[in-house]
């Protein structure tokens, strides 16, 4: 019994589970992996740290964190809650 998951990155996207081939991912790999539309902000939240903004060019480790890496969204213009 193999145990592929461990091979995996898992990312958290408004809550919901993808699985990634990938060490890294951009913004907009998750917005494509995710069907996000273009005017939604992708948030990469950082335990202990304030969430950061991922634009479409920006590039996200996720081999640093322990667990699967969780983003959210929110429309441009409105504030994080």
């Amino acid at each position: 019994m193999s145990n592929e998951k461990s091979n995996r990155p898992e990312l958290i996207i408004d809550n919901e589970r993808y699985d990634w081939d990938e060490e890294t991912i951009t913004g907009k790999q998750i917005r494509v992996l995710a069907s996000l539309p273009d005017d939604v902000q992708i948030f990469h939240k950082v335990p202990g740290h304030p969430d950061e903004e991922v634009k479409d060019d920006t590039v996200v480790d996720l081999t640093k964190q322990k667990g699967p890496d969780r983003f959210s969204t929110q429309a441009v213009g409105s504030q994080a809650g």
